[in-house]
């Protein structure tokens, strides 16, 4: 059932109620099917997706509108009938409303009354609605981490299959980003997102020709300009499944600056989350000492002091300190001779232990939206 598409159907032998109400509805953006009696109505049923009626106790021919209802409640307890009728006695809308009824109104009724009666059954629609796929998807919810460490493996093998250098570069940025999470003192958890976003960082890449990434000489500005396109290409990959929320900061702002100029976004440093400078600071460490087509790895007692330079300016100064006494003596710190080498300690990364790292994320981000949800929607109460 999709609610912006469902109809709500008046059923009157009225033709000037069924106007008056029809239009009425449609002015709240409602669409609306009429009919003039049970025979019609059941036709509209059959052939529309009708998910409230409204309904006149008393029709023509002898027809009682209770009938229908009887018939829906049976046939179709999906639909939500509101009856209506020009008798106030209070013992009609109590036998209506055992007989399964929604609501029930006296005619004449104000417009308002009919708007909040006719609102009132469509929250209640979205709510079951809203229940039903939720119910959904926690029968899939072990397939669906199935299929999500299906994904995460492809877009892995995808970026080894990109490049000789794309592959140990991801591998060694990931072991790197770890190592700097852990010496931060974050959780196990935590660290286990970071190795991942570290491991996806460069997933954009997959849209960057080859003849650039294995370019042996300097890149022209028009090849740099296709470079830096890559974080938010990465990230606009991920962001249609919204259990990977927790990995775009690092895929999309792993190459920010301190100061304000780095890309794609150019955000000011302190709007930076610390996972993005984590898995910055390993992939800077990373590119300048491994082998690239371009020039030959830095000596660590130079990267040291190249990546000290950046301390301040472009990353904050914690963190450069940090990772340069973690990786003291560490293999990691220095990138294997050749480029289709593997790593000196295994970089990568347990896939099924992520996947429910990222469930526990998911859940704890959506626990935190609701909650700031509830309290603008209690703040707007109050004021």
């Amino acid at each position: 059932m999709s609610l912006h598409r469902s109809a709500i159907l008046i059923v009157d032998d009225d033709p000037g109620v069924r106007d008056v109400v029809a239009r009425c509805l449609q002015r709240e953006h409602y669409r609306v099917l009429v009919a003039g009696g049970i025979v019609e109505a059941r036709k509209q049923l059959a052939h529309d997706d009708v998910i409230i009626a409204l309904v006149d106790i008393t029709l023509a021919n002898g027809e009682s509108g209770l009938d229908l209802l009887n018939e829906l409640h049976q046939s179709r307890p999906d639909v939500d009938v509101i009856m209506m009728t020009a008798n106030s006695d209070v013992t009609s809308a109590v036998d209506a409303l055992q007989k399964g009824a929604y609501d029930y109104l006296c005619k004449p009724f104000p417009f308002q009354v009919l708007a909040a009666a006719v609102k009132r059954a469509v929250d209640r629609n979205r709510f079951a609605e809203r229940a039903q796929m939720l119910d959904q998807i926690d029968a899939q919810r072990a397939a669906s981490e199935e299929h999500l460490q299906q994904f995460l493996m492809s877009l892995a093998s995808v970026i080894d299959a990109k490049s000789r250098f794309t592959s140990q570069h991801s591998r060694r940025v990931s072991g790197l980003s770890r190592l700097l999470a852990e010496a931060l003192g974050m959780s196990s958890d935590h660290c286990d997102l970071i190795a991942l976003g570290g491991r996806l960082h460069d997933i954009g890449k997959i849209g960057t020709p080859d003849a650039i990434l294995d370019k042996p000489g300097a890149l022209t500005a028009d090849e740099y300009g296709i470079i830096k396109e890559h974080p938010a290409l990465g990230d606009e990959l991920i962001a249609p499944i919204k259990d990977l929320a927790v990995l775009r900061p690092m895929i999309r702002w792993h190459h920010e600056s301190l100061d304000g100029k780095g890309y794609p976004d150019g955000l000011p440093g302190h709007q930076v989350p610390n996972e993005a400078w984590v898995v910055k600071t390993a992939d800077y460490w990373e590119a300048i000492t491994s082998q690239r087509p371009y020039r030959e790895p830095m000596a660590l007692g130079k990267a040291v002091r190249v990546l000290r330079g950046e301390s301040g300016s472009r990353i904050p100064a914690h963190i450069v300190e940090t990772f340069i006494e973690a990786i003291q003596g560490h293999p990691l710190a220095v990138a294997p001779s050749a480029p289709t080498a593997r790593p000196a300690v295994e970089a990568d990364i347990d896939l099924a232990r992520s996947v429910k790292v990222i469930r526990r994320s998911a859940a704890q981000l959506a626990s935190l939206e609701g909650d700031r949800h509830q309290h603008s929607q209690q703040g707007g109460a109050g004021a």
